[in-house]
């Protein structure tokens, strides 16, 4: 004789649409945080750092002191903290935003703090709210590729310094003006200022992109990810307590102009 099973009772909650569609709200909320992954900064590190000796530090760790890339596109960013900066305890911006025009760019709505309704006003985006500078950052975030890179080679991402900002802006001019196109048409040798004593970027030596077919068709690659929010979810915790101090090893220079 045949037996027949008792369904296992359902756990999921379920909500009903005027309509009368039944959806869970678990696949809702799965949902959501799909989306979401791609408003919060990526879990692994796709940053070039760059060290107060003048060195950058590659997402693959290797070190140079020069760099040959393509600047696949950038965009404007300004970031303000509060308090002083700790590099034991890395906090996130109090209230940032993100564009393709620095003139125009307004706070995010996902700001913890927001200072002001547009940053062309904000009383700490101007000079002398923070000693001769600004209590908030203004920087250029760059997407870029090595010259050879093919459809499957990471983007990284490059930040120039407020210090940098005024060379960097020259170099795209200057491009712009003798091949009549935007900086992924050029090779570019990213070094730093010898007659500085900080880590100031400088952009020069630009020629012709041989391989500007793949490159541009990254952009679209770039321009989302240049896009992508500050994690701020961790804003208004206490600070973690700094871990012992890790023995690093350097791995050999692979991005080292030749």
């Amino acid at each position: 004789m045949a037996t027949t099973k008792a369904k296992a009772k359902s756990t999921a909650v379920a909500v009903k649409k005027p309509s009368g569609a039944v959806i869970s709200i678990q696949e809702q909320l799965r949902a959501q945080a799909a989306a979401m992954a791609g408003r919060i900064a990526p879990p692994t590190g796709n940053k070039i750092k760059i060290g107060q000796n003048k060195q950058f530090t590659l997402p693959d760790g290797s070190v140079t002191d020069t760099l040959d890339l393509v600047i696949v596109d950038f965009t404007s960013k300004n970031t303000f903290y509060e308090g002083a900066f700790d590099p034991n305890n890395i906090t996130p911006p109090a209230c940032f935003a993100i564009g393709p025009e620095p003139k125009n760019l307004v706070p995010s709505a996902n700001s913890p703090a927001k200072q002001s309704d547009d940053c062309a006003s904000c009383p700490l985006n101007q000079f002398g709210s923070s000693g001769k500078g600004k209590a908030c950052k203004n920087s250029r975030v760059l997407a870029v590729l090595p010259p050879e890179a093919d459809a499957d080679t990471p983007i990284w991402t490059l930040e120039v310094s407020p210090t940098g900002i005024k060379g960097f802006d020259g170099f795209v001019g200057n491009v712009n003006r003798a091949f009549g196109m935007p900086p992924i048409s050029v090779v570019v040798t990213v070094s730093f200022n010898p007659a500085e004593t900080f880590a100031s970027l400088v952009f020069s030596d630009p020629r012709p992109n041989e391989n500007l077919e793949v490159h541009f068709g990254r952009q679209a690659e770039a321009q989302e990810l240049l896009a992508v929010e500050p994690d701020v979810s961790s804003y208004g915790q206490a600070p973690a307590k700094p871990a012992g101090r890790a023995v690093a090893t350097r791995r050999p220079t692979m991005a080292a102009r030749r």
